[in-house]
């Protein structure tokens, strides 16, 4: 039945699924697809019946289709964010791999030999290549073969560069320790300066996360309350015994006052989509300003809703306990 779901999604969702699940080492990455659909089309659809004014069948349907749509999404989310952890951790020992890989060809091991023997288990996921890789060439693949083969497993543009001009180097008979060991100083320059842009921009992000997670649910909390307010003193007043003074007649025209049409309901509700909307792309934004791609963002969006909703509703709270004996 998994595969049945799976083979229904269209074939470019499936090629971009199945290559990010490539680099992530997932292998039942079918059965991620039908589980995020399994788990959202029933919210989805529960949302749809109990909230929406329209048909139960249009709702639905609706609500299927979305529960659908997002299960797809969360899949491809959720497998590309496990790359891009793993891309992470081979991104912050390519470094020091290297340098080990050049001291093993220093000290006389072929290529091969020092590929194994910089297999450490400390380097986590970047060992299991490098032993991968060594097998290959043990196995009588040629040297740049093997590399472009350890090039096309792993997500990372530092990575793949560095490979690029590894093998460059080695098919122009160049000194394989000189280029490991150039190769582990330009990552580590690289990784260095990536580390100084983060700190420079800490700034704009912690600014972003003020307004979105702290000024935004405030501000709502008091213009809920204001509407709440202002609602309420209208529905008290007695427009009948106001005493204009006559001064309407005088003028030729009759005043009147009506209260204000405000659906305070619909707009603490207006207030909640906002906030989770404004807080959402928070995080994306600042993960886009950060990582240089909004995939991170994801991570850390309902942690930023979840914390400005609680705030929008603490203040909202403690307003109106302050002003209740106004």
């Amino acid at each position: 039945m998994i595969e049945a779901v799976y083979k229904l999604l269209p074939s470019f969702y499936r090629d971009k699924i199945e290559k990010e699940a490539h680099y992530a080492k997932i292998e039942n990455y079918e059965n991620w697809v039908a589980n995020s659909i399994f788990v959202t089309v029933p919210i989805f659809l529960f949302l749809a019946l109990y909230f929406s004014p329209l048909h139960p069948a249009i709702n639905a349907t609706a609500g299927t289709v979305a529960g659908m749509g997002a299960g797809v999404a969360l899949a491809y989310l959720l497998v590309s964010l496990r790359a891009e952890r793993r891309k992470k951790k081979m991104e912050d020992v390519l470094a020091d791999a290297l340098r080990l890989v050049s001291s093993n060809v220093r000290s006389g091991h072929t290529i091969e030999k020092s590929f194994l023997l910089s297999a450490r288990d400390e380097f986590g996921p970047l060992g299991d290549e490098l032993k991968t890789t060594a097998m290959e060439m043990y196995g009588g693949v040629a040297v740049e073969k093997s590399l472009k083969n350890m090039e096309a497993r792993i997500k990372s543009e530092l990575f793949q560069e560095t490979l690029k001009l590894l093998i460059d180097g080695i098919k122009a008979g160049g000194d394989k320790a000189d280029l490991l060991e150039s190769s582990a100083e330009d990552i580590r320059s690289s990784l260095e300066m990536r580390k100084e842009i983060k700190s420079s921009i800490r700034m704009y992000a912690i600014f972003i996360i003020m307004v979105a997670v702290a000024g935004a649910p405030i501000l709502f909390a008091v213009s809920v309350h204001m509407a709440d307010v202002t609602t309420e003193m209208w529905e008290e007043s007695d427009m009948d015994d106001m005493d204009m003074g006559g001064a309407g007649s005088e003028l030729g025209f009759e005043m009147s006052f009506e209260p204000p049409n405000v659906d305070v309901e619909f707009f603490r509700l207006f207030a909640y989509m906002a906030i989770i909307t404004t807080n959402t792309f928070a995080a994306l934004i600042i993960s886009e300003i950060n990582n240089g791609n909004i995939k991170e963002g994801f991570k850390y969006a309902p942690i930023f809703c979840i914390v400005s909703v609680t705030l929008f509703i603490g203040v909202s709270t403690g307003i109106g306990w302050a002003l209740a004996d106004l």
